[in-house]
């Protein structure tokens, strides 16, 4: 899913907007409220669908063009100043496009923006940045690869780990969104 997801989940912990009109209870609920199926089939369906949510895909794109442009491909890739600026920027940009998007569904549906902190996503926004900093940290030819402590073997369980967590413990931070 992606960054999308994350401003549809917090829409949906709005008490002014469907399809529950409450904060989610659950995993079902929580998938739900992301765009998820309206009759998940189990639990590890409504898991999965909330660990995918939690993946920003739109900035991962962007972040994995940009080395792109910047590095040569290969295994030995030189880090450059550039990539290390990427991988900073992008990181501050996620949070941020979050709430872009975020608002930018309640202005589309006659909402006020929300420009009090108080109204904001803060957990999609958490929850998006720390996906982007593991996924990012993953990816061939980060500026973390050429470092003598990494391994892409254990980058690869993080993602998976980290994933499952975020989208696990969501329900815990499914406090109502005040309008």
């Amino acid at each position: 899913m992606s960054i999308s997801s994350m401003a549809s989940a917090a829409i949906g912990r709005r008490p002014d907007y469907p399809p529950l009109s409450r904060s989610p209870k659950n995993l079902s609920e929580v998938s739900l409220a992301a765009g998820g199926s309206t009759a998940p089939n189990n639990q590890v369906t409504s898991a999965l669908n909330v660990i995918v949510t939690y993946i920003p895909t739109e900035i991962l794109t962007l972040y994995v063009a940009v080395l792109a442009a910047l590095g040569n491909p290969g295994p030995a890739t030189k880090v450059t100043p550039g990539m290390v600026i990427a991988f900073w920027a992008f990181l501050a940009f996620t949070p941020l496009t979050v709430w872009l998007l975020y608002a930018v569904k309640l202005v589309s549906g006659e909402k006020p923006l929300p420009v009090s902190p108080a109204k904001w996503p803060v957990w999609e926004m958490i929850a998006g940045t720390i996906a982007y900093a593991v996924w990012a940290f993953a990816m061939p030819n980060n500026p973390f690869a050429s470092k003598g402590w990494y391994s892409s073997a254990i980058a690869g369980v993080v993602v998976l780990v980290v994933s499952t967590l975020i989208g696990l413990v969501s329900p815990l931070f499914q406090k109502q969104l005040s309008t």
